[in-house]
């Protein structure tokens, strides 16, 4: 597991927020994407600070594609340097100067490269191909359009698109927002989602308990990555889901809930990032339970991705981990106890001749029973 080194070239030891920033690129940015950079800043004076990706996703309530979606975004309007290793794994994130960032012409290089700051991660493994970077699809650092007010009027006039706003409308129970009206048409007229399926996807997040916007995008976008296009597809995709979570769940003993968004990340980095069979992840689920009475998630990932590492494809390669450790175990035990017996062997002699560590005497018997008779 590679580590990822967040640092710049600007210390102040406070979480100082130029106004540059606020000027020049924050009006233009997801307020989202924003988030993230006020975050990073405030780990830079972090001394000694460790966290995750999935960590970061999780303050924020963001998703591990949403967070890599936004250093993407910064590192395309030159706020931070995004550093691979030779594996491909994410090793870096360099902040620039944004007073010495010129926005027509990108940033200064050489303040970029200068490090006197820095915050140690711990990285999520093969990032850059499972997060989105470096090689993002179009589809994920695409930004929402801004549709002017004519735009707008002329979407309002389509019937399909009005039937589909009055349809969410219905589905949130109030109006739409000027933003989620824009998030709407995004899904319609760039992600070309049919009305179907994005009535599809508004019932299901809201059935799910899930109302916001946000959260639904993040669905939009993953299901036009996925090439889902049609309402059965959908079905299908959510159904295999199901049935994983399902599973998960049951192995872990979990009833009586819905898994929160930290957990269901769990399992896409299991199921996506490691592509590990269903019956691995609920026999580690069922060793997690074993080990620790309780539904542990971050515990259930310690095994899996020890298991991983280990390059376990099926149960018998689990078995085989079992068997070579169980091996290892008792010849150090009987190692153990040979040297202990060793040990106590040695000092049952050493005892047992105490009182022999002395020169012994050579009598003759029969001279000395004369000399007594002779007296």
């Amino acid at each position: 597991m590679a580590d990822i080194m967040l640092h710049t070239s600007n210390n102040t030891g406070i979480t100082c927020v130029s106004n540059t920033f606020i000027d020049d690129f924050m009006k233009e940015a997801n307020g989202e994407y924003v988030k993230v950079y006020l975050y990073l800043l405030r780990c830079l004076n972090r001394d000694g600070f460790d966290f995750s990706i999935s960590q970061l996703a999780d303050c924020l309530d963001h998703t591990e594609k949403d967070v890599m979606r936004a250093l993407t975004y910064w590192e395309k309007v030159g706020l931070l340097h995004l550093e691979y290793s030779p594996e491909n794994e994410l090793s870096g994130i360099c902040l620039a100067d944004v007073n010495g960032t010129d926005k027509a012409c990108g940033p200064v290089i050489s303040n970029i490269t200068s490090m006197t700051t820095s915050a140690r991660f711990n990285g999520v493994s093969n990032v850059a191909a499972t997060a989105g970077a470096p090689a993002v699809s179009n589809l994920q650092a695409v930004e929402k359009p801004s549709y002017s007010p004519d735009e707008l009027k002329a979407f309002s006039e389509d019937t399909d698109v009005s039937d589909l706003i009055f349809a969410t409308q219905t589905y949130l129970g109030k109006p739409l927002s000027v933003p989620e009206t824009t998030t709407l048409l995004f899904w319609y007229d760039s992600l070309h989602m049919s009305v179907d399926l994005i009535q599809y996807l508004v019932e299901t997040c809201i059935g799910g308990g899930h109302s916001s916007f946000h959260y639904m995008d993040t669905v939009a976008r993953n299901w036009a990555e996925d090439g889902i296009s049609t309402v059965d597809d959908a079905i299908k995709a959510s159904s295999a889901r199901n049935n994983t979570v399902y599973s998960i769940m049951k192995a872990l003993g979990i009833t009586g809930r819905a898994l929160v968004e930290t957990e269901l990340n769990y399992i896409d980095k299991w199921t996506t990032t490691f592509s590990m069979d269903l019956a691995i992840i609920c026999e580690a689920c069922k060793r997690t339970i074993i080990q620790t009475n309780k539904p542990s998630f971050p515990y259930a990932d310690k095994i899996i991705t020890s298991w991983q590492k280990a390059g376990v494809k099926t149960l018998d390669d689990i078995a085989k981990l079992d068997a070579d450790f169980t091996a290892a175990s008792v010849a150090k035990i009987s190692s153990a106890t040979r040297q202990k017996s060793s040990q106590v062997t040695s000092a049952t002699k050493a005892k047992s001749n105490k009182f022999h560590n002395f020169s012994q005497r050579d009598y003759n018997f029969e001279e000395l029973e004369k000399k007594i008779l002779g007296n």
